[in-house]
């Protein structure tokens, strides 16, 4: 390594791929390779097999080195998916098939939490708005009651991050960022909640124990190193989850600073060192991946994904990839701002922000004979600024208003897109000069565990562009957005399942 420039690699787990990402010390990418890899689907079910993320990580690292030649890896670093739940022996070998996070098979276990540990007292302790099928807690559950065998075989019941921490360090760990999507991690207590493991029927010593985020795991063995073609002893370090992971790069650290990502889903995310915990609706609150901070997260379903089901559905004609995705704002560019009345509710896949209506489904309003594909497209577009000013005012109503606002995710690559947000929510949105946000955070966390920079230190690099809100479209937006609500309001009634007598 003496002749060569030192690198970190950051390895960020998603749902259905990984990508492995080459930074310098400073945090500049170098090279990003990205290895999909395929869901097992059925039902409510959703699981993976171990074997496809250690091939996933294998191919990618040996792609990305290959493009940044003269460069050698001087730590490793990790964000990934919360919530999938992977149950190993003691030699870190998994006994089944890891529960996706996408999973909501432990519905009925999931209620049956609710009523044991209370809806209020769990949101007070975990951050999590409520138990769902798709909570770690509520699967070990199901997990004890379904499959015994495996429950009682299983030595440690880990996240993904911890499972790939063991595979490449030996070591059963897991960081705190990622522990408060389990509904067994206790915010006030900063570690594991008693209560939750109780009701749950789950031995403590089945679980890993935590760290903070940015800690020094060990050194990379020898057997992973040979898969990795890597030198053995390399630091590894404990990452963040994916969206902590991609707030810390970005900056939002701090209250004021808040990060949007536009990607398959729409999640904003901002720093507060006082959490609120609303009586009324219920926000997703995480444990910051710096110690004494939290992250409010407000979520919508689909925001990229419904862009993309329109494409599929209606737009087979358009190119694939980014060259469809260009036709898609190319269309939309055509029509003025407000769609000619068309809006869009974007709920393909239920409403969590700002308001809980998981039978929500999507809507649109106000076609005639003169709308084209391209209003439609627009209104899609549209409807996500929409909800990020609904989320805007969540926020600030939490204390915790938006001053700057960076854009993430793959949403960010589109001008068209940005300059809506800006009109719609009346800010400035930046995007960061780095479009690898998740990778990032991770590569900055291992940065500070190895000692590559000082513990603390943020990158700092000028946005790569900054978009400002044009005043001579604000009329029609307000009155867009005053449409949308009314909208939502009005059907959601119709969301509800009719009474019996009706249905019959």
């Amino acid at each position: 390594m003496a002749s060569q420039k030192r690198c970190i690699a950051a390895l960020d787990v998603g749902t259905t791929s990984v990508k492995v990402c080459l930074f310098t010390p400073q945090l500049q990418l170098l090279a990003c390779a990205v290895q999909e890899y395929a869901l097992h689907t059925w039902g409510e079910c959703a699981e993976v097999e171990a074997g496809q993320y250690k091939a996933a990580v294998r191919q990618g690292l040996r792609q990305a080195l290959a493009a940044a030649p003269g460069w050698a890896v001087a730590a490793v670093g990790l964000a990934t998916q919360g919530e999938t739940l992977a149950p190993v022996s003691e030699a870190g070998e998994a006994l089944r098939p890891f529960l996706v996070w996408l999973d909501s098979r432990a519905g009925a276990e999931a209620a049956e939490l609710s009523r044991l540990l209370g809806g209020a007292e769990f949101y007070r302790a975990t951050g999590l708005p409520e138990p769902t099928g798709a909570l770690p807690l509520a699967k070990l559950l199901w997990l004890r009651r379904h499959e015994p065998a495996v429950y009682q075989k299983a030595h440690k019941f880990l996240l993904l991050e911890d499972y790939l921490l063991f595979w490449l360090t030996g070591r059963f760990v897991s960081e705190k960022s990622i522990q408060s999507s389990t509904g067994w991690f206790s915010l006030p207590l900063d570690g594991l909640w008693p209560e939750a493991l109780a009701a749950a029927g789950v031995e403590p010593q089945k679980l890993p124990p935590l760290v903070e985020c940015g800690s020094a795991v060990g050194g990379l063995l020898a057997q992973a190193a040979r898969e990795l073609g890597l030198p053995a002893g390399v630091p590894v370090v404990a990452g963040a989850m994916d969206q902590v992971a991609a707030a810390l790069a970005a900056g939002c650290v701090e209250p004021g600073v808040v990060t949007e990502t536009t990607g398959t889903a729409l999640v904003a995310a901002a720093c507060t060192d006082a959490p609120v915990f609303s009586g009324g609706h219920r926000v997703t609150i995480y444990r910051h991946a710096l110690p004494g901070r939290y992250l409010y997260l407000p979520i919508g379903n689909t925001a990229g994904m419904a862009l993309r089901w329109f494409r599929d559905q209606f737009c087979r004609d358009l190119p694939a990839g980014a060259e469809g995705y260009l036709a898609l704002d190319q269309l939309a560019g055509h029509v003025p701002p407000g769609c000619e009345g068309l809006v869009f509710l974007p709920f393909l896949a239920g409403c969590v922000d700002p308001d809980s209506c998981p039978q929500a489904s999507a809507v649109f309003f106000g076609a005639h004979l003169g709308t084209t594909r391209a209003h439609f497209v627009r209104s899609v577009l549209e409807s996500t600024a929409f909800l990020l000013r609904d989320f805007f005012e969540m926020l600030a109503a939490l204390g915790c208003p938006a001053r700057q606002v960076y854009s993430l995710g793959g949403g960010a690559r589109s001008p068209l897109w940005q300059q809506i947000k800006a009109d719609v929510c009346g800010r400035s949105f930046a995007v960061p000069a780095c479009s690898e946000a998740t990778a990032q955070g991770a590569a900055l966390l291992a940065a500070w565990g190895a000692g590559l920079v000082p513990a603390g230190q943020l990158p700092k690099a000028a946005p790569s562009a900054v978009y400002r809100p044009q005043s001579g479209a604000a009329p029609a937006y307000g009155q867009a957005y005053a449409l949308y609500r009314r909208l939502y309001a009005a059907v959601k009634p119709l969301f509800e399942p009719a009474p019996q007598a009706e249905r019959s």
